[in-house]
């Protein structure tokens, strides 16, 4: 190894001065704090860990003849001296083998005659001024550029990476030197957005939604309603503010957020050539145009009247009249300078309305987005950016939900990142363009969480778009249009397709994905609607304790329901039922201070038989509030507790009466054994009125649960005067199992759901 280091110094030029990088075979699980020191102390640092501690190591050393090592390892071989057992769990210390540095893109697509642009990754070094040096170095070797340029760098906390463009001829020399990690075509997908500006419609034939099917009040900027992808379903449209006589949508806004609320992809219905409706649009124009800097459009609410009278006039207008079958409302919209728990500590009044409106209008589902930061507004380098997602997040204020997200009775929505692409280069690709997110995890505009009280906001997230950044000629950070999702542009000829990113096409995915299940369940009340979307949803990524920098998993996952509330909802998993997952519900009413109890007989292959199991509780109910009580923006709690191994009268005994007042109610340790811990816990999710937990089971627990499963649900009375008073909710209980297991043949045979109440 220190042989074919002299011979890689003596083949480039003086003025390039490698290092000798090399990896280590870890042949078993070790202290890595440890041996890291160990190695430390002969002159050998640690530059990458392998994962699960035993595999290859990568480590770097300024001695080439690595003195210090070789000095302990006679010791360690010789009867005399020390022992030195680390050398124990050292197999080999060798070069890093050339063929493992290559990416899959270069081994399928190698470089040619002709220079081309490629990524090289460093290692890293402890001291990132040997990196700057090596960078250096390497393009003053070449001074014929067309056989090597570096066109970018960019250097953060955890990589160093290049953009260099070159021949087949300098390539082959330079993955000789140790310093590079790895080298790969640009990985990230290119797609020309020009293609979608100016689709050809010719061949594409748009339908009308069905005639019974539901309506969704779009309050936005209005809506160009003679838009060839909109103009077919467009139920109605109305002007509430005075700074524009026109309905139609000058700013841009609306337009883009029906065209997500009428099909949900715009791109997938343009590859697909389909345009169908799900739902009728009706648009409620709240803001106006205004002209800014650079002749940039702003939208803008009218000076001369209150934006909380304007929406709730135009709420009011479209929801009573009930020939329009409206069951679902969309607010894209929010205020900026309100940040919960920054610039406010308790509900204003935008939110406060919106939960009246749900209160007054018990089958209508309400959708608000999180609203969005950008983070280059905090960080002046991509870098910074890069290192510090997803923690600004969660520890930078200025990323809270805003005003009127923190609505208690409205599903909040965030924005998840899509695939990674970048924008099909006309002009050369020098640039190194660096998405913040990986697909499927929270995009690094969203908002987040907790809201008011602590409740989980937001609850649901949608794919809205990256961030994938470079940086212009001028120093500025710029984004690339391959983190943005396509959407409806305000123009009827032309390009009638833009992109964007945001919350603000989150929320009308949301609102899609509403209109479609209700057109399910048209009957059926926003409890009902909003509890299947919950049951529907999940994590498309793995929230795990690295990726929020936490030692503990639960940290962690509280952190993750600040960002990501309960996931994202898929139609098939919010409505169906399978033979291996069973979804019970039931919609009812409790009085205050009330207790009820569920109990069903669960079948025992669900537990006897191996792999991955979950049970999850869903409860959704619209009490009053009161942006007064601070302590208690709700007038009643509700909570639930899910049981095993007792029998429902027993419970019933032990809970009692509930108090006035009551907060919580104490068991005997005998009955509190015997429940299901669930996530999160009871303190986290009793403080909204959406809330799910659930209880994963990956291998077989110690202390199998046996029937009956019973859940009990608590009513606890807050601030309401009236003892009469009876709380709609609806409930369900969810059992999945990883093996293919009858389980829905099996519960639906047994069950004997009962509810017993006091």
């Amino acid at each position: 190894m220190s042989s074919s280091f002299s011979a890689l110094k003596r083949k480039f030029p003086i003025s390039l001065n490698p290092s000798l990088i090399y990896e280590i075979s870890i042949n078993q699980g070790v202290y890595v704090d440890g041996f890291e020191k160990i190695l430390a102390s002969m002159d050998i640092h640690v530059l990458s860990v392998a994962e699960g501690k035993q595999g290859y190591w990568v480590a770097f050393s300024d001695d080439e003849n690595l003195r210090a090592f070789r000095s302990k390892l006679e010791t360690y071989a010789s009867e005399l001296g020390p022992r030195y057992d680390f050398f124990d769990a050292i197999d080999v210390l060798q070069d890093i083998p050339i063929e493992k540095k290559i990416g899959k893109g270069l081994r399928d697509n190698p470089l040619g005659d002709v220079s081309d642009f490629i990524d090289i990754e460093l290692w890293r070094m402890n001291d990132v001024q040997k990196n700057e040096a090596f960078i250096n170095e390497l393009q003053n070797a070449y001074s014929d550029r067309t056989k090597l340029n570096i066109h970018d760098r960019l250097i953060t906390k955890s990589f160093v990476l290049i953009r260099v463009k070159l021949t087949k001829e300098t390539f082959d020399d330079i993955i000789q030197l140790k310093e590079i990690a790895r080298a790969d075509r640009p990985s990230i997908t290119k797609f020309n957005p020009f293609e979608y500006f100016r689709p050809d419609v010719s061949d594409i034939e748009f339908e009308e939604p069905a005639e019974n099917a539901v309506g969704v009040l779009v309050v936005d900027s209005g809506i160009i309603s003679n838009h060839p992808m909109l103009e077919k379903c467009i139920g109605g449209e109305e002007n509430f503010q005075n700074g524009e006589e026109a309905t139609h949508d000058t700013v841009g806004h609306g337009t883009a957020v029906s065209g997500l609320v009428a099909y949900g992809d715009i791109e997938k219905s343009l590859v697909e050539k389909k345009f169908k409706p799900e739902n009728w649009i009706f648009s409620a124009k709240v803001m106006y145009a205004e002209q800014i800097f650079g002749g940039q459009l702003n939208a803008c609410y009218d000076p001369n009247k209150l934006v909380e009278h304007q929406f709730k006039d135009a709420v009011d207008q479209f929801l009573s009249n009930t020939e329009f079958n409206i069951k679902v409302v969309n607010i894209s919209l929010g205020n900026v300078n309100e940040i919960w728990n920054k610039n406010f500590q308790r509900q204003l009044p935008l939110a406060a309305l919106i939960d009246e409106l749900a209160i007054e209008y018990p089958g209508v589902v309400f959708i608000i987005s999180t609203g969005n930061v950008n983070p280059s507004d905090f960080y002046d380098e991509i870098g910074d950016i890069k290192d510090n997602y997803p923690s600004f997040l969660t520890e930078n204020d200025n990323f809270k939900i805003i005003n009127p997200a923190t609505s208690a009775l409205a599903l909040s929505v965030g924005s998840l990142a899509h695939r990674q692409r970048i924008e099909n280069p006309r002009y050369g690709d020098e640039q190194i363009l660096t998405p913040i997110a990986e697909e499927h995890y929270p995009s690094p505009f969203t908002r987040t969480g907790f809201g008011v009280n602590g409740m989980v906001k937001p609850e649901l997230m949608e794919y809205g778009g990256n961030l994938i950044l470079f940086k212009n000629q001028a120093g500025w950070i710029k984004e690339d249009k391959g983190g943005k999702i396509a959407v409806l542009n305000n123009s009827t000829v032309n390009n009638i397709v833009k992109f964007d990113v945001g919350t603000s096409f989150s929320a009308p995915k949301v609102a899609h994905l509403a209109s479609k299940i209700t057109s399910q369940f048209p009957t059926k009340s926003a409890n009902y609607i909003k509890n299947l979307m919950l049951i529907g949803a999940d994590y498309p990524f793995n929230p795990s304790k690295e990726f929020y920098s936490e030692n503990d998993k639960k940290k962690a996952e509280v952190k993750n329901l600040r960002v990501s509330g309960y996931g994202h909802s898929r139609f098939e998993r919010a409505i169906y039922s399978q033979k291996n997952r069973v979804v019970l519900l039931d919609e009812d009413n409790i009085g205050l201070n009330k207790v009820k109890i569920y109990s069903l007989q669960l079948p025992e292959v669900f537990f006897s038989t191996s792999g991955k199991k979950r049970v999850t509780v869903t409860l959704t109910f619209n009490p009053e509030t009161r942006s007064t009580r601070g302590d208690s923006y709700l007038g009643n709690r509700m909570e639930f507790h899910l049981f095993h191994s007792i029998e429902p009268q027993v419970l019933l005994d032990k809970y009692g009466v509930l108090p006035d007042g009551a907060e919580t109610v104490e068991l005997p340790d005998d009955i509190k054994k015997k429940e299901i811990e669930l996530f999160p816990g009871a303190n986290i999710r009793k403080a909204g009125c959406h809330q799910k937990a659930w209880k994963d089971y990956i291998r077989q627990p110690k202390n199998v649960p046996t029937s009956p499963i019973s859940l009990v649900l608590l009513n606890f009375k807050k601030w309401i005067v009236d003892d009469t008073y009876l709380q709609d909710y609806c409930i369900s209980v969810v059992f999945e199992h990883e093996q293919e297991i009858e389980l829905y043949n099996a519960i639906r045979a047994n069950v004997q759901t009962r509810a017993r109440v006091r």
